[in-house]
C-alpha cells in the first residue's frame, strides 16, 4: 500500500498496477501514453516484462516526480486523475513482488467493422495463444485482479473473451469489468449469461455516429439499425441489474473528425435521452480525417459552432474537442 504522500498532479498508479497487451503482442502500462513499449510476448515472459528494465524507469518517473513518459499525456488528457482512487492500492516500489492487479487486454484484431481511422482490424490473432497469459495466469495473475478492461477488436465476437471469463470467475470473483464494444452483433442469451456471470462497472459504446449515412462513411462493413437494436438491449440489461443491485454504466464514445463533428449536438442529445454518458474523442494519427488540418477559416468556424455547447452539462468533452482545434491555430 502507497504510504508516501504525493502529489496527485504528478503522480498516477497505474505503472504500479497494470498492464496493457495489445494484438501484436506489444506491452505497456497504459494506452493514454501512445502505447510505450516496455516489451513483447514473443520474446519474454510476462514476468519477466512486469518488472524489467523499462517498467522500473516508468515507475522510477512517478516516484522522484521526473516524469517523461507520461508527461504529455498528462498534460493533454489529464489521464492520471482518472486513476486516483487506485493509489492507495498500490506498493510504491520500482520492482513489485507480486504481478499486475490490472489488466488493459486488446487480445486479438478480430472485428466486424473496419473503421476509416483505426487499423486494429488488420492486426494478428492467438498471439497469446503461445506465451505464460494462458498458462501462468491462471495462478499468478487472474486470482489477484482488482480490475479488468477489454477491447477488441471487437471483444464479443472474439471466442478468446469468454474463455477469459470462464477462466477468471474460476478464481476471482470480486474484479470488476469495463468493456469497449462496437454494437455491431445481436445481444444474445448466451452473450447476457456471461456478463450476469461477472461483477460488471461498465459498458462502453464506441458510435461515433447515430446519422445512417455518416456511420456508413466512417464504420465501414456497419449497419446503424443493427447497432442500435444492440444499445437498446444495453439499456434494458442495465436497467436489469439495477433493479438487482448491480449498478453499471454505460458510456456512448464518438471519434471526432471531419465526416461527423457537425453531429455532435446530436450525439449529445442522443446520449441524454437513454441516460448514456457521451465521450467524445479526437481521432489520433490520421491527419487527412482529423480537424487539426482543415484551412484555418473552417477551424475557426468549428470552434464557433461548437462554443455554445460550453454552457452545457458536457461542457468538458466539448471544451476537449474545442482545444484541440484551437491548439492547431
Amino acid at each position: 500500500m502507497a504510504k508516501t504522500k504525493l502529489d496527485p498532479e504528478k503522480f498516477c498508479p497505474i505503472p504500479f498496477l497494470q498492464l496493457q497487451l495489445n494484438p501484436r503482442g506489444n506491452v505497456s502500462a497504459c494506452c493514454f501514453s501512445g502505447e510505450h513499449k516496455v516489451g513483447n510476448v514473443a520474446e519474454s515472459s510476462l514476468k519477466e516484462i512486469w518488472n524489467n528494465a523499462e517498467m522500473r524507469k516508468w515507475r522510477r518517473e512517478f516516484m522522484t516526480g521526473d516524469i517523461e513518459i507520461c508527461a504529455n499525456a498528462m498534460k493533454t488528457f489529464g489521464c492520471h486523475r482518472n486513476y486516483a482512487y487506485l493509489t492507495p492500492k498500490i506498493t510504491l516500489a520500482e520492482v513489485q513482488d507480486g504481478m499486475p492487479r490490472k489488466l488493459d487486454l486488446r487480445l486479438n484484431g478480430k472485428c466486424n467493422l473496419e473503421c476509416i481511422m483505426c487499423d486494429v482490424w488488420r492486426e494478428p490473432n492467438h498471439l497469446y495463444d503461445e506465451c505464460d497469459f494462458w498458462t501462468d495466469g491462471p495462478t499468478k495473475i487472474f486470482p489477484y485482479l482488482l480490475e479488468i478492461e477489454m477491447l477488441g477488436g471487437e471483444p464479443f465476437i472474439q471466442k478468446d473473451t469468454f474463455r477469459f471469463i470462464d477462466e477468471v470467475c474460476k478464481v476471482n470473483k470480486t474484479v470488476t469489468w469495463g468493456f469497449i464494444t462496437n454494437c455491431q452483433y445481436k445481444f444474445t442469451e448466451q452473450l447476457q449469461s456471461y456478463l450476469d456471470k461477472i461483477r460488471l462497472r461498465s459498458l462502453h459504446m464506441s458510435l461515433d455516429s447515430v446519422n445512417p449515412e455518416t456511420y456508413a462513411k466512417i464504420r465501414l462493413k456497419g449497419d446503424l439499425k443493427k447497432t442500435l437494436s444492440t444499445v437498446q438491449s444495453y439499456m434494458r440489461y442495465r436497467d436489469l441489474r439495477k433493479l438487482s443491485g448491480q449498478r453499471m454504466q454505460l458510456f456512448a464514445s464518438m471519434c471526432v473528425q471531419r465526416a461527423n463533428w457537425r453531429e455532435i449536438p446530436e450525439f449529445l442529445a442522443f446520449c441524454d435521452e437513454r441516460d448514456v454518458q457521451p465521450v467524445l474523442q479526437n481521432v489520433i494519427g490520421r491527419d487527412h480525417l482529423s480537424l487539426r488540418t482543415l484551412e484555418r477559416s473552417e477551424r475557426e468556424g468549428i470552434i464557433e459552432f461548437l462554443s455554445p455547447l460550453l454552457a452545457g452539462k458536457h461542457q468538458g468533452g466539448v471544451r476537449f474537442v474545442i482545444d484541440e482545434v484551437r491548439g492547431s491555430l
